[in-house]
């Protein structure tokens, strides 16, 4: 194996080559891999005619072949020499085998050596230098009839029909090969044309790509700066909408505190009148005036724990804490019994589910879906009004369940029930924002759904939230 390698490596041609010179590589490696194998033998016979005494024969093909060695060398890194080599090689053929036939009349087998000069010639180089060749051939012929060198009629004859026969092949071959080459080189050109025209029309389409790609650029630009537009306004008219829902809130929130004060301050007023007439008709009036100032005393306190627990509902939350909903739903109950007059209100859950969130504005979502199952059965005229609350656990979440009996809510309303300002309780002077702000507390704050459907005896609010473990 290291032997062939070594063989395939010595007869490599070190040139480099373009696409275009495949046929030179291959002309040029059997040019070079001719003159060192043929230099050899010519170095041989030539060792052999001195040894004969044929001194002149024998120094010419010693010349010839050191020639051919010097070629060899050349041809294998030098492939600019390779027309001029050739040049060279086959003039010194020819004065070779001049000197052969001339020197060496009795080896009949020399004219081996002008049948395969027409074969060489071809192949080296070119269809005029192959016609060359071939009136150098004849008048070598004719030298040799001349001369009366010692071949028959009939061998003249056959050494003639061979050589042109063999010429005219390899010349047609040739004239062939150009013509095809021609044909090629034009092919090529026509691809090279609709190369460049498909180039050009590629780059026209890329072109036109590239200026659609700048101006969708452009527009997602344009799009992404509205959007981030919109989203600023939208978060601006979200936020003016909880300001605007929280005002409103508290306006009702005063409304139920002037509706829980109505009370005590009439049981208030009423102690201080009583207290003013036994002023005027008993005598005896420290310990009666003592207890109506006791009871006077706790209706105040009252007063001011309802301040302090309206007042909770609207505080600011920075941060979540834990709560269970139990207490927020019971809380809501106890601070809006007064607006549940003539409805029965049902409570039944766990005592034991517990959140970790934001609990004043959880209880503001309670409060509006009450308010709001309040004022439905109010504008529907329910006699037996009905609002039922259920609270349950589920896996990892918290249901919370608000069902009023007023008949459930239109089909096409279902939609927009939590849209801004749709409100299905014009009449009444709804604003429509309520259940909106609902749903942006409970999905966007909290981080949990409220849905909405109709049960069968009316509108049922879902409420659920991610629990304490």
């Amino acid at each position: 194996m290291k032997i062939g390698v070594y063989i395939k490596t010595f007869f490599s041609s070190k040139n480099d080559f373009s696409a275009d010179e495949w046929i030179l590589k291959y002309k040029l490696t059997a040019l070079f891999i001719i003159s060192f194998f043929l230099g050899i033998g010519i170095f041989l016979f030539g060792i052999y005619r001195i040894s004969e005494g044929n001194l002149v024969a024998g120094y010419s093909q010693i010349f010839f072949s050191l020639f051919l060695f010097f070629g060899f060398q050349l041809l294998r890194y030098r492939k600019e020499y390779y027309q001029r080599y050739s040049i060279v090689f086959f003039l010194l053929f020819f004065i070779y085998i001049n000197i052969v036939f001339f020197f060496v009349p009795e080896n009949k087998l020399n004219i081996l050596w002008l049948v395969i000069s027409p074969v060489l010639i071809f192949f080296f180089l070119d269809r005029k230098g192959g016609l060359l060749t071939l009136v150098l051939l004849l008048l070598i012929m004719l030298y040799l009839v001349v001369t009366n060198y010692p071949y028959s009629v009939a061998e003249y004859i056959t050494l003639f029909a061979t050589i042109t026969t063999s010429s005219l092949v390899l010349y047609s071959y040739e004239r062939v090969k150009e013509v095809e080459k021609e044909h090629l080189l034009t092919y090529n050109e026509v691809l090279e044309k609709e190369v460049q025209k498909h180039t050009q029309t590629l780059k026209e389409k890329n072109f036109v790509l590239e200026q659609k790609q700048h101006e969708l650029s452009a527009l997602n630009i344009q799009l992404e700066e509205r959007v981030e537009r919109e989203l600023h306004q939208r978060l601006e008219q979200e936020q003016m909408l909880l300001r605007q829902c929280r005002m409103a809130s508290m306006g009702e929130m005063i409304d139920s505190i002037a509706h829980q004060w109505r009370q005590p301050l009439m049981n208030i007023n009423a102690v201080l009148m009583n207290i003013d007439r036994v002023i005027d008709t008993q005598n005896d009036q420290g310990l009666y005036i003592e207890n109506k100032v006791d009871e006077a005393t706790s209706l105040t306190a009252h007063m001011s724990q309802t301040i302090e627990d309206f007042r909770g509902l609207f505080k600011l939350e920075k941060e979540q804490s834990s709560f269970k909903i139990d207490d927020v739903v019971k809380d809501v109950l106890a601070l809006m019994h007064n607006n549940f007059d003539n409805v029965e209100v049902l409570y039944h859950g766990d005592p034991q589910v517990s959140i970790t969130s934001y609990r004043g504005e959880l209880t503001q979502v309670i409060i509006i879906i009450l308010s709001n199952a309040v004022d439905i059965l109010l504008l529907r005229e329910i006699e037996d009004k009905k609002i039922t609350i259920a609270l349950c656990r589920q896996e990892a979440f918290m249901q919370l369940t608000i069902a009023d009996n007023a008949g459930g809510i239109d089909e096409n309303a279902v939609t927009k029930i939590f849209d801004p300002y749709f409100t299905t309780k014009e009449q009444s002077g709804g604003t429509g924002l309520g259940l909106y702000i609902a749903k942006i507390i409970i999905e966007h704050n909290m981080h949990g759904t409220l849905q909405i459907s109709n049960g069968e005896e009316g509108a049922i609010f879902s409420l659920e939230l991610r629990r304490d473990r």
